[in-house]
């Protein structure tokens, strides 16, 4: 393998994991618990991708603050219980974590997802062993995907942008990507690209868009 970056960073869901039904099984769970309005499956999409607590606000804004932190905790708490084990690796994503190990590739998580839902994910499936370090939030609110992805390059010791790549696949993995000065490979097969300014559609240091995993070995 021709290596053109030392350091590659992961997002988890729709990146590594299909996990949307399990995300979505868990939203429609809570607002059943709460007794809330059930939402449309069109609805639904739009939490693929942002942080929950963020789409909880838009859909029901008559909640206060304190009632949107309770609605964000049923959900993680159903997700912990009932949904977090079911997901899987996307179809080739075991074969190009193997051989980014074995080809000497320094491989780190940077993920919205809370690592208290991420390290029984990763055990489970085995996948822990691929990586060199594992970042995701650890709190509800007040971290951007930049500053997850920054603390996963500090932990790499991996100095030089042009030696770095970002995998993801919505837009703020690319804008992490951009604020961070760093390359970028998107999926096409997880919650798509939303809202990108034709600034960010070219990007500098996109290095191309994937329709399936295993092509990511093609452009790293």
């Amino acid at each position: 393998m021709n290596k053109k970056f030392d350091l590659i960073l992961f997002d988890l869901d729709g990146t590594l994991f299909d996990t949307a039904k399990t995300l979505l099984d868990s939203i429609k769970g809570a607002v059943k618990l709460a007794g809330l309005r059930e939402l449309t499956e069109d609805e639904l999409n739009t939490f693929i991708g942002p942080p929950v607590v963020f789409s909880l606000k838009g859909y029901y804004p008559h909640l206060t603050n304190d009632e949107i932190d309770n609605l964000t905790t049923m959900y993680r708490d159903y997700y912990m219980k009932n949904e977090m084990l079911k997901a899987n690796l996307f179809p080739g994503m075991l074969d190009v974590l193997k051989g980014l190990k074995e080809n000497g590739y320094k491989v780190a998580l940077a993920t919205y997802k809370l690592m208290k839902c991420v390290i029984p994910l990763f055990e489970n499936k085995d996948v822990a062993k691929y990586f060199d370090t594992l970042r995701g939030s650890t709190a509800e609110i007040g971290m951007s995907k930049t500053d997850i992805m920054r603390w996963a390059i500090e932990d790499c010791k991996i100095t030089d942008c042009d030696k770095i790549c970002m995998i993801g696949d919505t837009e703020h993995d690319l804008r992490g990507a951009i604020n961070l000065g760093i390359s970028f490979i998107g999926v096409n097969y997880g919650a798509k690209f939303k809202g990108l300014t034709e600034e960010e559609k070219n990007y500098e240091k996109i290095v191309a868009y994937v329709d399936n995993a295993i092509e990511i070995l093609d452009y790293v």
